[in-house]
């Protein structure tokens, strides 16, 4: 008995102190130390080697010019303006040349990507935790950030398209019968005027496909819409603001019109490299109720009725399928209503590792 209680306390110990352990490095911590050995790994000169050897661990963040608040992205993101990261994987990725058009000191970056600013964990900046906040906008979806400040006329027309077209598919469905947007409209669905500042783009998603699957005995119809329809009717409604959300927008509003797309934008179906020498973890279990597979997806008794119940999809589909179908909705299931929600390979990975389980 006593050797027993021996092991016991052994064994117990032994948990907690590597529990203990783990939980004392922070997350950002594991992205900063990969990011200073990649940069001596990379450095070309003795100045920039010194360079790299003597920045610190800690948590970093911008004031943005003209407000009080402050954004700490860039305690994970580190290489966002260094040219030698151009190849490597987020968080450590160096960011586009729109930074030219749009300096960090004065954008930020909630402004157009959405997400939670002021945390420090890759979840809860994505929005995708237990904090209240907006997942990042991604693709197609940029595009309503893209509106907020640049409207449909500074801007060339495909660089908006999916708002107009979201406007009047509206219209064209006469959705102002039941419900206001901006005191015009009806009153047997709630208004819509500041949905955008109140809802997530996942969960307009998810009602606009079915709204019984999301709010019980809600009483709008399921409208015969595809799968591109119902990413601009909700590019659309993200638009819709209320007033500390537009006057967050308005010292960022543009004043010039942009003739071309701007430089350095990238298609959202281009691939970046993935550099193998740093590693990131995500859990599936978590990622798959802060990606708002859960607002549609039913796991046991628990998650929405939008789309089919996923306790036990291991047994319908293999990891191949799942990795396919994650990564491209419409080439396993065409005509579907899933959307895109443009994971990262590391993710994909993650929430095929979770839904593999399912059996």
């Amino acid at each position: 008995m006593e050797r027993s209680l021996g092991i016991f306390g052994v064994a117990l110990t032994l948990v907690l102190g590597w529990t203990l352990w783990d939980a004392s490095q922070q997350e950002w911590e594991r992205y900063q130390e990969a990011y200073y050995r990649e940069a001596v790994r990379l450095a070309q000169k003795g100045s920039q080697k010194e360079w790299a050897r003597n920045l610190r661990t800690e948590i970093r963040q911008l004031q943005l010019n003209g407000h009080t608040s402050v954004e700490r992205c860039v305690t994970c993101h580190l290489g966002y303006n260094n040219p030698a990261f151009q190849n490597f994987a987020a968080p450590l990725r160096t960011h586009s040349a729109l930074l030219k058009s749009h300096p960090e000191e004065r954008f930020g970056c909630v402004a157009c990507h959405g997400g939670e600013g002021r945390a420090v964990t890759t979840l809860e900046a994505h929005g995708q935790g237990a904090v209240a906040a907006k997942p990042l906008l991604r693709g197609k979806y940029m595009q309503a950030a893209c509106y907020n400040c640049h409207g449909a006329n500074t801007l060339p027309p495909e660089a908006t398209a999916a708002v107009v077209r979201g406007t009047q598919l509206v219209n064209s469905y006469f959705c102002l019968a039941c419900h206001k947007i901006d005191g015009e409209g009806g009153e047997e669905g709630p208004d819509l005027s500041r949905v955008g500042s109140h809802r997530t783009w996942t969960w307009i998603y998810a009602h606009t496909v079915r709204p019984q699957g999301v709010v019980a005995g809600s009483t709008m119809p399921v409208f015969s819409l595809s799968r591109e329809e119902i990413e601009d009717i909700t590019i659309y409604l993200m638009t819709l603001l209320d007033n500390r959300d537009r006057l967050r927008y308005l010292p960022l509003l543009a004043k010039r019109v942009v003739r071309e797309p701007p430089a350095g934008a990238p298609a959202p179906s281009q691939q970046r490299a993935v550099e193998s020498r740093v590693e990131f973890r995500y859990d599936g279990q978590k990622l798959f109720g802060g990606a708002g597979c859960n607002i549609c997806h039913t796991v046991d008794i628990t998650g929405g009725e939008v789309g089919p119940a996923l306790t036990y999809i291991a047994r319908k589909r293999n990891a191949e399928n799942l990795e396919r179908l994650l990564k491209d909705p419409d080439d396993i299931l065409p005509g579907g209503k899933m959307p895109q929600l443009y994971l990262n390979e590391l993710q994909v990975r993650a929430l095929v590792g979770y839904l593999s389980a399912l059996r």
